[in-house]
């Protein structure tokens, strides 16, 4: 159901961004990575993802496998710091993974307009 849900967020970005493949895997380079609407990019460390745009950005956290993730909106030219522990409380099965080390997080950026969201890997 979760994948249901990503890949019709992930055909709503692409349709705004066409010429952007959807899900396109961002590279980061110096614990960094810039993600247009429709993109993504892991991070092995806890991270900051910050909105560079002057609207409201929505974005995707998938720890691990998949099971534990958030949907999250981050207000235009706002940051927020994310933990491989999940030690806050967002609905969609997050809690679940609370003082738990996961290893590896995926950043998707499921803006259905322009914001990039600009990630630092910590």
């Amino acid at each position: 159901m979760m994948f249901a849900a990503l890949f019709a967020m992930g055909m709503i970005s692409s349709s705004a961004t066409a010429d952007v493949s959807p899900w396109f895997v961002e590279e980061v380079k110096n614990n960094e990575a810039v993600l247009s609407p429709g993109t993504t990019t892991y991070c092995d460390k806890d991270f900051m993802v910050q909105n560079m745009s002057d609207e409201t950005a929505e974005l995707h956290v998938i720890l691990g496998n998949g099971a534990n993730y958030v949907s999250d909106r981050l207000a235009p030219n706002a940051m927020k710091n994310y933990s491989l522990n999940g030690d806050y409380g967002f609905s969609g099965g997050w809690d679940s993974s609370r003082g738990t080390r996961i290893e590896e997080a995926r950043i998707i950026n499921s803006t259905g307009g322009t914001a990039d969201l600009k990630i630092t890997c910590k």
